[in-house]
């Protein structure tokens, strides 16, 4: 290998574990934000674990999952293998690729119908109201009962979304500590005993509802795929978590910046299509900028599988790697005046790969995608026609033990 194809090493931050925990701690986005305006696109924040950031070597780490950087944690942040070629992980990929199948324009134009609906109930409650404290958990129960209409058809979902509740709840505070703990440890966590037990409270009652009378929804795409029950109930788990709470952030995000922007709201309210059919271009551009600087997914981990080269930079054996959406959003040349909401922008944009991440890319890119389109839209088209909203109040720094979230957020609320 010649001198100039030499895989560059990541720039070393030179921090000690201790010292990464502490700044990190602090405030993760800035930290990491910070980490690669100070040391450049691929930084070796200790030893170990390697913020990438540069949009060619992003687009190598996610093409290349399953095979060269790995899953190797599960919702629990237990330890799997996330090898091609393990039955696990071939399981798992049989499921996602159902899923999508699932996920077809015929039965997401007939669960629009139902959301619609279902929005308008939602501005009803919010008529009564001068303002909405929280409005991510309003919009959380909406999307939870959603994704379970979708899925179950003409079957009672039960206490499925509420279950799927109690679990993301259980698991954040595994999800959110920067602390790893031996499995001999972990397992003795009341924190952890805890999800377990939700986990297997959610598992019977999707075990139930799957068991009982009715039909149609996305459990009979899975069914037709060769899906047994116990597969169908891990895919239902796994997506019902990602639906539970990224669609209602995002919605939230776009809410907090067209009250930030009015000019652009109004623009929204006067595009909206009565009956909803079409999303229109302002709408769709407002979802996409809302998106890019407030991505619900922030951070994305894998683990290389061996020393590999990514895009041109080297990668040890066994980093964690670390991916950022918001940070790459934030620094990826094509994106001008980066910090601005401009939604215009994307009248005529077209990042390349890895410049632009919001539902990931590669193997393990989020397999829930057209169903969040369909609910950001409906929703978002919604409740812009209907109000007029402000920022009453928002803490300075998200909440990103999970999803990225606006913290103590309370909006205002005017009806048009």
């Amino acid at each position: 290998m010649t001198e100039q194809t030499m895989p560059r090493p990541p720039v070393s931050a030179g921090a000690t574990q201790a010292g990464l925990m502490e700044q990190y701690e602090k405030d993760r986005l800035g930290h990491l934000l910070a980490s690669v305006e100070r040391h450049g696109p691929v930084v070796e924040l200790t030893e170990g674990t390697v913020l990438v950031n540069d949009p060619a070597a992003v687009h190598d780490v996610l093409r290349r999952t399953n095979t060269d950087f790995l899953v190797t944690g599960n919702i629990r942040r237990d330890e799997v293998s996330g090898v091609r070629g393990d039955p696990a992980t071939e399981a798992w990929m049989r499921g996602r690729r159902a899923t999508q199948k699932g996920m077809s324009p015929p039965a997401l134009e007939a669960h629009r119908a139902w959301l619609t609906e279902e929005t308008e109930r939602l501005c009803d409650r919010w008529r009564a109201r001068p303002s909405v404290a929280d409005p991510v958990a309003e919009l959380e129960l909406l999307s939870a009962r959603s994704f379970a209409r979708f899925c179950f058809g003409t079957r009672d979902a039960g206490s499925a979304a509420p279950r799927t509740g109690d679990l993301l709840n259980a698991l954040t505070p595994l999800i959110s500590s920067p602390f790893h703990f031996p499995p001999a440890v972990r397992r003795f966590l009341p924190r952890y005993r805890r999800s377990v037990s939700a986990q297997k409270n959610l598992e019977a009652e999707l075990r139930r509802v799957l068991d009982g009378p009715g039909e149609g929804g996305l459990v009979d795409a899975l069914a037709a795929a060769g899906l047994d029950a116990e597969a169908t109930v891990r895919m239902l788990v796994s997506n019902g978590l990602a639906s539970y709470r990224v669609p209602a952030a995002a919605v939230t995000w776009a809410l907090v910046a067209l009250a930030r922007e009015p000019e652009v709201s109004e623009e929204c309210a006067a595009a909206v299509n009565p009956d909803g059919t079409a999303v229109p271009d302002i709408l769709r551009w407002t979802i996409a900028e809302s998106l890019r600087l407030w991505p619900p997914n922030w951070l994305i981990l894998r683990t290389a599988n061996g020393e590999q080269n990514c895009g041109g930079w080297s990668v040890p054996a066994g980093a964690a790697v670390m991916i950022s959406p918001y940070v790459v959003h934030r620094t990826a040349p094509v994106f001008t005046d980066p910090l601005t909401f401009r939604p215009h922008r994307w009248a005529s944009l077209q990042p390349t790969a890895g410049e632009y991440l919001p539902y990931g890319i590669g193997s393990r890119w989020c397999v829930g995608k057209a169903l969040a389109d369909l609910e950001l839209a409906t929703v978002l088209s919604t409740l812009v026609a209907r109000f007029r909203f402000t920022v009453d109040h928002m803490d300075p720094l998200p909440d990103v033990r999970t999803t990225l979230l606006p913290a103590r957020l309370t909006l205002g609320l005017r009806a048009r």
